[in-house]
């Protein structure tokens, strides 16, 4: 079995209020993560945090991987986790959220795409409102005043009201956009994850992941952002994904989110976050 290789370079400590490390999944996705990280780069010290970006790569075959390796070498606050084959973005969130808690012991973790449509200078905000607020999720959002999205089709639009409508119906979490990937969440509220047994590994841990997260107690908080029009690469929304986050979103409404049977999970042991060993490489 081919052993999942995280890449790491350390980080300066820099005295802020606690460490976030943001999660960003990739597949295919060299020609954005450059723009990104520059964008990024010019937030990153407004930030009241020490901060990582941790790019989880699922063996794309574009080079993304070498791309993000070069970067490395000069942003210090870049890690890379390389898997073996794509196995959804659920399993990459929960990955990145396992080694950012397990090694850096971080007090707030995130999650955001990697093609250039959340835009980075929404994260001063969200942080800002995380800790101000004190609150445990805050979503970046398109249905709240001041939020929106630039360059969507009338049917990309009823797609995304449609899923939003399904949402709280089913799971009547009180957010306007439960659909949302562009998200902060402490550290302690994403441990909830570990101790479930979610069954989304696509599009469809979004709201599987709100539901746990309702259900154990979080205060949510929104923050307005415009969803850019993708620049380069291709979406990874099909209408498999659109079917398969329809019938998530029901079950988990009538069943909910099976617990383990054992509580709370070390996350060096969770095969559902940490699905291979993870040697670092320094």
């Amino acid at each position: 079995m081919k052993r999942m290789i995280v890449q790491d370079s350390s980080n300066a400590e820099r005295g802020r209020e606690g460490v976030f490390c943001l999660i960003i999944p990739t597949y295919n996705e060299g020609e954005n993560v450059e723009s990104l990280v520059k964008r990024i780069e010019q937030v990153e010290l407004k930030l009241p945090f020490q901060f990582n970006l941790i790019f989880v790569d699922d063996n794309s075959k574009d080079g993304t991987a070498e791309v993000i390796k070069a970067l490395m070498q000069e942003n210090r606050w870049i890690k890379l986790i390389q898997r073996p084959k794509p196995t959804g973005l659920g399993s990459a969130y929960l990955d990145g959220f396992a080694y950012a808690i397990d090694k850096f012991n971080a007090d707030f973790v995130g999650e955001m795409d990697a093609d250039l449509q959340h835009p980075p200078e929404t994260l001063v905000d969200m942080c800002n409102t995380i800790v101000g607020r004190k609150v445990d999720v805050v979503l970046g959002s398109r249905y709240v005043p001041g939020g929106g999205a630039s360059g969507w089709s009338l049917g990309r639009r009823i797609i995304s009201r449609g899923a939003n409508s399904l949402s709280k119906i089913f799971l009547r979490v009180p957010v306007a956009d439960s659909t949302t990937g562009f998200r902060i969440i402490r550290a302690s509220t994403a441990r909830s994850l570990f101790d479930h047994d979610l069954s989304a590994k696509g599009y469809a841990f979004q709201v599987e992941s709100l539901y746990v997260y309702k259900q154990n107690g979080a205060r949510f908080a929104e923050v307005p952002y415009n969803f850019e029009t993708r620049k380069a690469g291709k979406t990874k929304l099909d209408w498999k994904e659109i079917f398969r986050f329809a019938g998530v979103t029901i079950k988990t409404g009538i069943v909910g989110v099976r617990r383990k049977k054992e509580g709370s999970v070390d996350l060096s042991d969770n095969k559902s976050a940490l699905s291979e060993p993870s040697p670092v490489t320094e």
